[in-house]
This record gives C-alpha cells, sequence and structure tokens, in this order.
C-alpha cells in the first residue's frame, strides 16, 4: 500500500509540474470523471481505504478550486486519480 501511496504522490508532482495553464482548462471535466469514477469503482479495482482516501482528495481538490487555486486543487485530483486507478487506466489507453 506504501507503494501505491508513493507512485500516486510522484505522478501527481509531474502533473503538479507540467503547467498550470493545464490545470485550468481541464480541471472540471476531471473533477467530473473522478467522482464518477470513485462512485462506481469495484472492490476489486481499489479497496476501501484507497476509494476513501481519494473522496477525501477529491473534496479537498473541490475546495481549493473554489478559492481559485486550481494549480493546487489539480495535485490532490491527480493523486485521487491515482488512488483509483485512472492514472493506470489513461496510460494503457495511450498506448
Amino acid at each position: 500500500m506504501f507503494v501505491r501511496t508513493l507512485t500516486a504522490a510522484t505522478l501527481s508532482l509531474a502533473v503538479f509540474a507540467s503547467g498550470a495553464a493545464f490545470a485550468s482548462s481541464n480541471f472540471d471535466s476531471l473533477l467530473a470523471n473522478t467522482k464518477a469514477a470513485a462512485l462506481t469503482v469495484t472492490a476489486v479495482q481499489a479497496e476501501r481505504s484507497d476509494r476513501d482516501l481519494a473522496n477525501s482528495y477529491i473534496v479537498m481538490a473541490e475546495s481549493l478550486a473554489k478559492q481559485g487555486d486550481e494549480a493546487k486543487a489539480l495535485n490532490f485530483l491527480t493523486f485521487a486519480r491515482g488512488k483509483l486507478g485512472l492514472l493506470r487506466q489513461e496510460r494503457l489507453a495511450a498506448q
């Protein structure tokens, strides 16, 4: 579980470093996609503790976005997407 957390944190840092312009243009669609995935992810895809942690990070991301800090919000959202396995699915689809 520590490895997954470390991987998700590393990926979120990479996205955060990629630029704030991307964050503001796609944040709303990523947020909606992540919220939907958090509701539909099965126990096989993510453990309950990972889903609960992802939901907490989604709430934090929403709050930061409402405060106008979308770059930091994207960092939290990316971490949540990593916990739900969405980043892994996107990489496989890109290949």
